[in-house]
């Protein structure tokens, strides 16, 4: 029998698959499954990425290969973007890169960078590839918590503690809007943290994947809070902002010497994004209308299920991102069990991703808590508020 590495042997299961193997149980059981369980957009790609893909795709029919760092065009686009939202120049030439999608990004960034058993500081509650990136990079994971008493902050005395004890942390990775939490980091954070981060010589590689799903407030990038880059690292994504999960397109910016060795690492890895999704990107980041229209659509939907939430008496955080972190009774597996045949004379049920799923050091306060992703749509999610009002 051909056996897996122990490094697949420990990700065998991601933690969002589980989740899809309990509710295929109860569908099979002839239950109408509404899935708020993984963060995959169900509303069409945005209309304007789909004629740049068919643009594309006639304009590079014989470009071959592309560029394992984004064609130059794509690059100046998510320069421009981010000069525009955010206020910061970016180099297309030396500072920014393609990836293709937040994911891919977020595993593959610490194999540039990690020796065997050097660490990496992330959020004992968050995004499964930084933990994964860093196990097959040959890294130690080291984590920060992120407690309910802190509103699932990081607390910048615990993490100056960690890196002052272990002087192998080479990359602390932070998230804002957070997931699953939706908290939004403050200015002061990203300040305090980039001193730490030239201190103790890390990098900050910020996950910045929903800056774009916000209610009034717009947040913040780390790449504002410094005009030198040379410990900074920022990821971005038109997955959530435009809906494109299925074309897999993001970029990274940051200093230059990190976007070098990042660059590096990705000719070993691939051959680059396909160029006419390239030019689907290209067309999502110059226009902003699409996304407003996506925040209204999201802010219907949050308002309906934070309702019923509120008058089932349950505790719950929605500040940005579009996520609402709840806070249950007993364990998040039950729980989720119980919400998957919510109604069984109807037969229909709920599907929430437990905290415990999202605790990447098996926190046990994670499973305080569930996580609702709102996905489907707008009829079904008021069909399950009404479920939620009516048998929780």
């Amino acid at each position: 029998m051909v056996e897996p590495s122990s490094k697949m042997k420990e990700f065998a299961t991601y933690a969002f698959a589980e989740v899809d193997k309990a509710k295929d149980v109860a569908a099979k059981n002839g239950f109408k499954i509404i899935d708020f369980g993984v963060g995959d957009p169900t509303d069409p790609l945005y209309e304007g990425a789909i004629k740049g893909i068919q643009q594309g795709a006639k304009k590079n029919a014989e470009s071959g290969y592309p560029s394992y760092i984004g064609l130059k065009e794509f690059r100046e686009a998510a320069a421009a973007w981010l000069r525009k939202r955010f206020g910061v120049n970016a180099s297309p030439e030396n500072q920014i890169t393609s990836t293709a999608g937040s994911k891919e990004g977020v595993f593959h960034f610490p194999f540039a960078f990690l020796n065997p058993n050097d660490c990496v500081l992330m959020p004992s509650i968050g995004y499964p590839p930084y933990k994964a990136g860093t196990v097959f990079a040959g890294g130690i994971p080291v984590y920060y918590e992120m407690k309910e008493e802190n509103n699932f902050l990081p607390d910048i005395n615990e993490l100056e503690n960690i890196l002052k004890k272990n002087k192998k942390i080479k990359i602390i990775w932070i998230n804002s809007p957070q997931n699953p939490t939706t908290v939004v980091t403050p200015p002061k954070f990203f300040e305090s943290i980039i001193e730490l981060a030239e201190k103790y010589d890390a990098i900050i590689a910020s996950d910045e994947a929903y800056t774009e799903m916000f209610i009034k407030e717009k947040p913040h990038s780390i790449l504002e809070f410094s005009d030198d880059w040379k410990n900074i690292i920022a990821f971005h994504s038109l997955s959530k902002r435009s809906n494109a999960t299925g074309i897999r397109i993001g970029f990274a910016a940051g200093g230059q010497e990190i976007i070098k060795n990042y660059r590096n690492l990705r000719t070993q890895v691939d051959s680059g994004v396909a160029n006419a999704i390239q030019e689907a990107a290209i067309e999502a980041w110059k226009d902003e209308l699409h996304v407003q229209k996506m925040r209204k659509m999201y802010d219907e939907r949050r308002d309906i299920i934070t309702s019923a939430l509120k008058k089932a008496g349950l505790k719950y955080w929605a500040e940005a991102a579009f996520y609402i972190w709840v806070k249950i009774n007993g364990s998040s597996v039950e729980f989720a069990k119980k919400m998957l045949q919510l109604d069984a004379k109807k037969k229909i049920g709920i599907n929430v991703t437990p905290g415990k799923f999202l605790a990447l050091n098996n926190a046990a306060y994670a499973d305080k808590y569930v996580r609702f992703a709102l996905v489907p749509s707008l009829q079904d999610t008021k069909l399950a508020a009404e479920l939620i009002k009516n048998n929780l």
